[in-house]
C-alpha cells in the first residue's frame, strides 16, 4: 500500500474553524475523492489549542500501489484537489511527503 501524507496549514488570515471548514467540506472532499486510484482519505485535525501546534492537520492518502499513486499525483484531480486547497490552505507551508507505513504493534 502506497501513502501520502499532507502537512497543512491554514491560510493567513484564516482561523483554525475556517481552515478544518473548508477542508472537510464537500466542495474539497469531494475533487479529492474523485483521484484515481484513492482507496482512503484520512483527515487529522488539530485539537491542540491554536498556535501551540507545530501545524494545523495532517491529511493522508492511501493508494493501492506505487504506480497507482505516481499517476493519481500526476493527474488533473490532484490539480483540482491543490486549485481547492488554495482556498484555505498556506500552500506555500504545506508539504506532501511519500512514506511507507510500518507497523509495530
Amino acid at each position: 500500500m502506497a501513502k501520502v501524507v499532507f502537512v497543512v496549514y491554514r491560510k493567513e488570515g484564516t482561523t483554525l474553524e475556517q481552515m478544518n471548514a473548508g477542508w472537510k467540506g464537500d466542495s474539497h472532499a469531494s475533487v479529492v475523492k474523485k483521484l484515481p486510484g484513492l482507496t482512503k482519505f484520512v483527515q487529522n485535525h488539530v485539537v491542540g489549542p491554536s498556535g501551540t501546534t507545530p501545524c494545523d492537520g495532517i491529511g493522508e492518502l492511501w493508494f493501492e500501489n506505487d504506480a497507482v499513486m505516481e499517476k493519481a499525483l500526476n493527474s488533473p484531480e490532484m490539480g483540482a484537489a491543490v486549485e481547492s486547497a488554495k482556498n484555505f490552505l498556506d500552500m506555500e507551508k504545506t508539504g506532501l511527503i511519500i512514506v511507507r507505513e510500518v507497523p509495530i504493534k
